[in-house]
């Protein structure tokens, strides 16, 4: 796989992946504040908070907007893909608290962030122009 389609393979989970978990976050405020009845019982509880489930929507969101963040700079600033790649991959795992996108929004943002992480730049030498000679600038 070449340079330019693990960059584009790492931008498209990345992007799917936020997208996923910016839903779920969606869907579970939604549940939370207008239909607490049909969500299932969290477990050790005798029924469910909804200002537990709000706090944990809100949560997903802004880790879904991160991880949509990230991905938009892995795009935008391909010279720094490691960093983006790390920010996709540490806020896609704790979305696994408030359902991580679905499951597959979770398991796409590390593959995401991973791909990222693995792709090598090669540093390109400038060079100068003297007397018909190619010489590398220090």
């Amino acid at each position: 796989m070449t340079k330019g389609e693990k960059s584009s393979k790492a931008f498209s989970f990345s992007v799917t992946a936020a997208s996923l978990i910016i839903i779920n976050a969606t869907l579970l405020g939604i549940v939370a504040k207008w239909f607490i009845g049909i969500m299932p019982t969290l477990p050790g509880s005798s029924g469910n908070d909804p200002a537990l489930l709000l706090g944990l929507s809100t949560v997903g969101l802004v880790l879904g907007l991160i991880v949509l963040f990230g991905a938009i700079m892995l795009r935008l600033n391909p010279a720094h893909n490691r960093a983006w790649g790390a920010v996709v991959l540490v806020f896609s795992i704790p979305s696994v608290i408030m359902g991580g996108g679905l499951i597959i929004g979770f398991i796409l943002g590390i593959a995401g962030g991973a791909l990222a992480l693995s792709i090598k730049h090669v540093e390109k030498t400038k060079y100068k122009f003297r007397e018909n000679k190619i010489l590398p600038i220090e």
